[in-house]
């Protein structure tokens, strides 16, 4: 199995009181092809700061290397409602990440829209709605589709079920975990939940203050972690609620 991205001494560093802070520092990694890799740390960490660089979004003080393997790598947010554009219909919005490529007449885009709506569980009728006539589900939804609409072959979900309730959370992570199966798509997910990654990633790394501290398979990290901190947030967590 190959890499669909390589980071190689990844830094990101801001002012902080005009002194320099490295929100992220000298980070290394590889995600391979169709896997889930979990990226678990506390609020503040650098995950967030890590996932921006890493898509080019953040390029102030960020050092070091990104190499992607696959085109148009794509993100959905932590926040649903100020990840879509308010003023915007949501057909409008499906329809505007494949405007950008060029090949498709109105009536293909209209078509992969909907095609798109299936495969996230929508239904037509939202498609003349604006982003606030919907639920917190339903908007997480729209932004699912919208990052998976040029067909990317990575995915970075930063925190995309932290804003919602528990009942709606298993139902998007439930959505991710079919929609990997079905495209094969890998996904960096972040979060500082730890049983949410326990049950939906396949390796997973520990942050903390910007730094990767422990990296591993799933079950080596959560049931025989070897660094400090990583103890901490299982102890934290109660892992003997993990599934």
């Amino acid at each position: 199995m190959g890499n669909i991205l390589e980071v190689k001494n990844l830094s990101v560093e801001f002012k902080k009181d005009k002194k320099p802070f490295f929100a992220v520092s000298d980070v290394s990694f590889d995600v391979k092809e169709g896997e889930i890799l979990g990226l678990a740390g506390e609020s503040g960490c650098g995950k967030s700061s890590l996932s921006r660089a890493i898509l080019g979004i953040q390029k102030k003080g960020v050092t070091g290397s990104v190499k992607h393997f696959a085109k148009r790598p794509q993100m959905v947010f932590q926040d649903p409602a100020g990840s879509l554009n308010p003023s915007e219909k949501i057909e409008f919005i499906l329809e505007e990440p494949i405007k950008v490529k060029g090949h498709f007449d109105k009536g293909e885009r209209k078509r992969r829209v909907r095609d798109m709506l299936k495969k996230v569980d929508l239904d037509e009728e939202i498609l003349d709605r604006y982003p606030h006539e919907l639920s917190g589900g339903q908007r997480q939804r729209v932004c699912i589709a919208a990052a998976l609409m040029q067909e990317p072959r990575f995915l970075i979900a930063d925190e995309p079920v932290s804003a919602l309730d528990v009942t709606v959370q298993s139902q998007i992570l439930d959505l991710l975990r079919r929609l990997h199966k079905e495209l094969g798509i890998a996904i960096l997910f972040i979060s500082h939940d730890l049983r949410v990654i326990y049950n939906l990633c396949d390796r997973v790394m520990v942050m903390k203050s910007g730094k990767i501290v422990e990296m591993g398979e799933l079950n080596d990290v959560y049931f025989n972690p070897q660094h400090e901190y990583t103890k901490s947030l299982m102890d934290a967590a109660k892992t003997k609620y993990l599934k």
